[in-house]
């Protein structure tokens, strides 16, 4: 009888432990790199072989040989993926995708080394009758004109008036995404006086109003103490066509909190940067060791007109926040323009920064942090660098 458990034991505990290492899908998306260019990443938890085969130009399938592969998550349509099929053929399981007719692809795999990302870069062309069709002729559009700014002093801790910005021209409607970190269940970083999650969605707020007052379109990914994931907000970036892309959030000192305060601006980018990697960390809820497979994927997804538009976006929103800054927190430390593998800014197709305001947990930067003056001059900094960016770098992006 103790044999007959012993053995059933034994069944059962190597049965389950096939199955725990069945190759689990985790998620499926897809990220458009560029109007040409989409990547599909299909993370599992392990697979140690696949094959791509090409049934036609706009059919394939990736085969995994594990029969019964399991879901755990529901794969949706997206992009240019027209329908999606999963069966179990001759002990393997195979991912049957079609792609948009209108387009001609050419493909290229690659799976990380421990087996956990597969991305299939998809480069797609319009078909040759499309391409032969009349182009409609391209609307005038009239340049942004500059105009000067003119300077009136704070008295009261008084909301600065508008004509400290310019004006963009009647009709200029670019769309601005301001995303306050964290919110809901997830508080972020806890500092001496305050939450993470409250601070910046203060400083979203009114980084808001004063883009709003000139007429731009502002959506901020969370109006309330609402927890929308981080693939939420780059989603909704994507989904209402957003110009640029803004993250704001409060840093937090593990170590040496005495001295680590000030400002950093980030832009996306893999990072060997310890300190870089750590909080990227923190803000992706991954571990360090995670990163080094986020940092390939962004290598894969890596777009350099891209990030030499953030690059330049984070030098003047940089600028602008430490001048703002310091007219209230005369030692406002600016810690520089850094580049780190953030999740929020790996989906977003435009411009895209994360902003580092100060430290919640440094007493100095927590206690000004805490005004409300000074949390108006960081929306104001903020602001004007985006401004700054605008005028510059998108002055014939204007629609009507």
């Amino acid at each position: 009888m103790i044999k007959a458990i012993i053995s059933s034991f034994w069944f059962f505990l190597i049965a389950y432990s096939a199955y725990a290492m069945q190759p689990t899908l985790e998620s499926f998306h897809i990220i458009g790199v560029s109007k040409e260019v989409e990547n599909v990443i299909f993370t599992f938890n392990k697979i140690d072989s696949y094959r791509f085969i090409m049934l036609s130009n706009d059919y394939w399938y990736i085969a995994v040989p594990q029969k019964r592969i399991t879901i755990d998550t529901p794969i949706n349509k997206k992009l240019s993926i027209n329908d999606i099929l999963i069966r179990d053929i001759r002990d393997e399981t195979r991912i049957y995708v079609r792609m948009n007719p209108n387009y001609t692809y050419k493909y290229s795999t690659i799976l990380s080394k421990n087996g956990k990302y597969l991305i299939i870069r998809a480069k797609k062309e319009l078909i040759k009758q499309q391409l032969l069709k009349k182009p409609k002729p391209a609307l005038k559009t009239k340049p942004v004109i500059k105009q000067k700014t003119t300077t009136t002093k704070q008295q009261n801790n008084k909301t600065i008036k508008p004509k400290q910005f310019t004006a963009p021209p009647k009709g200029h409607r670019l769309t601005i995404v301001i995303d306050p970190g964290h919110g809901g269940k997830d508080p972020g970083a806890v500092g001496i006086y305050n939450k993470e999650k409250n601070v910046v969605l203060d400083i979203a707020h009114k980084t808001a109003k004063y883009l709003k007052k000139y007429g731009y379109r502002v959506i901020l990914t969370r109006t309330g103490d609402t927890y929308p994931t981080l693939s939420d907000r780059s989603r909704l970036s994507n989904n209402v066509k957003a110009d640029l892309f803004i993250s704001i959030h409060a840093n937090y000192a593990v170590k040496d909190r005495r001295n680590a305060k000030g400002l950093e601006v980030y832009f996306l980018n893999i990072t060997s940067d310890k300190r870089a990697i750590a909080l990227a960390a923190r803000e992706n809820g991954v571990s360090t060791k995670e990163i080094g497979d986020i940092n390939k994927i962004v290598l894969s997804l890596i777009q350099s007109a891209k990030i030499e538009k953030s690059k330049i976006l984070a030098l003047d929103v940089y600028n602008s926040m430490l001048k703002e800054g310091r007219k209230i927190y005369s030692h406002y430390k600016g810690r520089g323009v850094k580049q780190a593998p953030f999740y929020v800014l790996v989906d977003t197709r435009c411009p895209s920064i994360l902003i580092e305001t100060a430290f919640i947990n440094n007493r100095q930067d927590a206690r000004k942090l805490k005004s409300a003056t000074f949390r108006q001059h960081l929306a104001i900094g903020i602001a004007r660098g985006i401004e700054q960016y605008i005028n510059l770098h998108l002055k014939n992006k204007i629609s009507h």
